[in-house]
């Protein structure tokens, strides 16, 4: 499996009045499978999917929000296109959008999958440390019992993320366990969408012109679209997964707002009956 980074000139972004989503590309495609992502669409059987890898940055004018932290480079993966990679991509990708590690004050994490908390450290030689040095990191507080559990029965478990990428931020007094609900100023909204990991959430971003919702896991791949009932290897809760992510869809499209997922590209929903129509919005 390969992965394939292409620098362009400009992170793409969405300006949706008083308030900025930047797309930060960690890996620009990797090809899973569709066995191995989406094990119950069986029409897909047989082919690939590509899904980016990455993280959003919201930027209010006052304050500079990081939601996801991609796949990261120097970390110990036994899946293929994230094991020792060494491309420095999200922080480039930040530094096109004019914005440098220390300026990052809240790294939002909506699960702590590998590929969402890759770039919350990096090796200094001697240990795992912070990459944004200014930062208070947080996820859903169901979302940290779960992960903490699960990596002291095995440290291997979450392909050993939590070990690399979240006890250290522990260890730094750099993470907090916030709530549903939880703001951030007055335009940006944490919601736990629980089922793909006990603690999933997705973050409402509210501008002047547009609201935005920042997806995370609630959807993989624009396939679900037709039949959301499908749902991805790596949901812990497949019935609790389903549901909210008709319920997202739902209100994504009643309210004429952007999905932007971790995945694949943004764009609007249309709500037809159980299913729904993706109208992607070019990232520029």
């Amino acid at each position: 499996m390969a992965a394939v980074n292409v620098e362009s000139t400009a992170a793409p972004a969405l300006d949706l009045g008083g308030i900025t989503v930047t797309w930060l590309e960690d890996i620009e495609a990797m090809p899973l499978a569709a066995a191995d992502l989406l094990p119950d669409d069986t029409d897909g059987a047989g082919t690939e999917l590509n899904l980016t890898f990455g993280g959003y940055l919201i930027t209010t004018g006052t304050e500079n929000v990081l939601v996801d932290a991609g796949v990261g480079d120097g970390k110990n993966r036994s899946r293929p296109g994230w094991n020792h990679r060494s491309s420095d991509a999200l922080p480039r990708a930040l530094e096109r959008a004019g914005v440098a590690l220390a300026d990052v004050g809240t790294v939002h994490l909506t699960h702590l999958h590998a590929d969402h908390v890759g770039w919350c450290t990096r090796w200094d030689g001697g240990a795992w440390v912070p990459v944004f040095p200014g930062a208070r990191h947080q996820v859903l507080a169901a979302d940290l019992r779960w992960a903490a559990e699960g990596a002291d029965r095995d440290p291997g478990f979450l392909y050993g993320s939590y070990e690399d990428s979240v006890r250290p931020l522990i260890g730094h007094g750099r993470l907090d366990a916030v709530d549903d609900g939880h703001r951030l100023g007055g335009r940006i909204e944490v919601r736990a969408v629980p089922g793909h990991t006990p603690g999933s959430s997705v973050v409402v971003v509210r501008g002047t012109r547009d609201t935005a919702v920042l997806s995370g896991d609630l959807i993989h791949h624009p396939r679900q679209f037709a039949v959301p009932t499908i749902c991805s290897r790596f949901c812990v809760d497949r019935a609790a997964s389903a549901r909210v992510r008709r319920d997202v869809l739902r209100w994504v499209a009643e309210h004429d707002a952007v999905l932007m997922p971790a995945h694949f590209g943004w764009g609007r929903v249309e709500a037809r009956g159980d299913r729904f129509r993706y109208r992607p919005v070019p990232r520029v």
